[in-house]
């Protein structure tokens, strides 16, 4: 692979890595404002949002005051695939990106297609990441982060925020929690603000199932700036093929 080409796809993982990071600052730091975003179109729901429906009457109620104990009891599953739309929005244009995600025990592998540029492929490990383009034979490789890196952390390298934040969220700075339907599932969300640039963020978590699977954050005008959205999670299942580097070699453990 061409020097050039090195420099290309080293300069894409810092991109894409401050990428990630500015999102997961969006979604790190709440705030006391009240300002009121509304909620997305919610009326397939059976009940209004923070409303148990009628088939989850036996499940405890779920409110600003109770969301973070819901969560604290959920877990991501070891072995799982979805499809993701991660979409960040700024003035006069927005960036698109599609990503196939697999995760087998903390190895992530992922397949990134931007609305602009070429397809990328990435390998998340326990202490390194691999990138490379369709076509080469050689990936870059660098250092993933810190020890004790956790599948939870590879969700930064997949534009995602992680449920896990919520539970760092003093209490009185979660403005709404309970139950709506999104995407097909029946999910917790809880509603904040950020003191950082004053931004409301909103996250979806089905109940069933440890992971984000919506999210959307908006600045203080009330303008869409980032969202994501994930299709049907199957677990126990990945593509192994994704985990194989261009020389053929797979990092996952034999």
């Amino acid at each position: 692979m061409s020097t050039k080409r090195i420099l290309g796809i080293a300069a894409f993982g810092a991109l894409f890595i401050a990428a990630a990071i500015t999102v997961m600052l969006f979604f790190s730091y709440p705030a006391r404002d009240s300002t009121m975003v509304p909620l997305p179109d919610v009326s397939a729901a059976s009940e209004a949002p923070g409303e148990a429906p009628q088939d989850t009457l036996n499940r405890v109620d779920v409110t600003s005051e109770t969301i973070q104990s819901v969560v604290s009891e959920l877990s991501r599953p070891p072995v799982y695939m979805r499809e993701v739309i991660a979409e960040i929005y700024w003035e006069g244009g927005h960036a698109l990106f599609n990503i196939s995600v697999s995760v087998a025990n903390e190895i992530t592998a992922l397949r990134v297609s931007p609305s602009v540029g070429a397809e990328k492929r990435i390998i998340v490990t326990g202490d390194e990441f691999y990138i490379w383009y369709a076509g080469d034979k050689v990936p870059y490789k660098g250092s993933a982060g810190a020890p004790g890196f956790t599948a939870a952390d590879s969700d930064e390298w997949q534009m995602l925020v992680r449920y896990e934040d919520l539970l760092e969220l003093d209490r009185a700075d979660i403005i709404e929690a309970g139950y709506v339907e999104f995407n097909g599932d029946l999910c917790v969300f809880a509603r904040y603000l950020s003191p950082l640039l004053g931004y409301t963020r909103l996250y979806y978590i089905p109940t069933e199932l440890g992971l984000v699977t919506g999210a959307e954050e908006y600045d203080s005008s009330g303008k869409l700036v980032y969202s994501m959205s994930a299709g049907e999670c199957i677990i126990g299942e990945v593509d192994e093929s994704a985990f194989t580097l261009p020389d053929g070699t797979s990092v996952l453990p034999e």
